[in-house]
């Protein structure tokens, strides 16, 4: 009897110690993120470890980009309020130009400066861009936690 509860003991430790590491898995498997293939010249990509590079040319973003899906947490969500699963990110610096007259969302419009502020903050942070002709037009800072 002690050895079928000691068993069953250890058997619910390794169960509940396994946990999901899907995205740490995801993260380093050996073929590409699929994010890496839906760059088009108007489309939106997901992005995380961004940074700001000042070019002769202009701002151009360096990033990796991200395989996100997004739903909506109910029906009755007055507020639109997202939920995000990181499927994978990608191993491979990517980068776009910054358009001058690109906008920056949280949840509501904010200036170009409190993007280039929370960039220097160092926190890892998950943005969707909006591409236009190979440019950002649009960042949206997503509430993923």
């Amino acid at each position: 009897m002690k050895t079928r509860i000691l068993l069953m003991i250890t058997w619910t430790l390794f169960a509940c110690g396994s946990g999901d590491n899907t995205h740490i898995a995801n993260n380093q498997r050996k073929e590409p993120c699929h994010c890496e293939k839906t760059f088009g010249t108007d489309s939106i990509v997901f992005a995380t470890n961004v940074q700001l590079k000042n070019e002769v040319d202009g701002k151009v973003l360096r990033f990796h980009c991200s395989s996100i899906e997004r739903g909506i947490a109910s029906i009755s969500n007055e507020n639109e309020q997202y939920i995000y699963d990181i499927n994978c990110v990608s191993t491979v610096e990517h980068s776009l130009e910054l358009s001058k007259d690109f906008k920056y969302f949280t949840e509501a419009m904010q200036s170009q400066e409190d993007f280039f502020k929370v960039l220097k903050g160092g926190e890892k942070l998950f943005f969707e861009f909006t591409l236009e002709d190979r440019k950002i037009r649009s960042v949206l800072k997503l509430n993923i936690d």
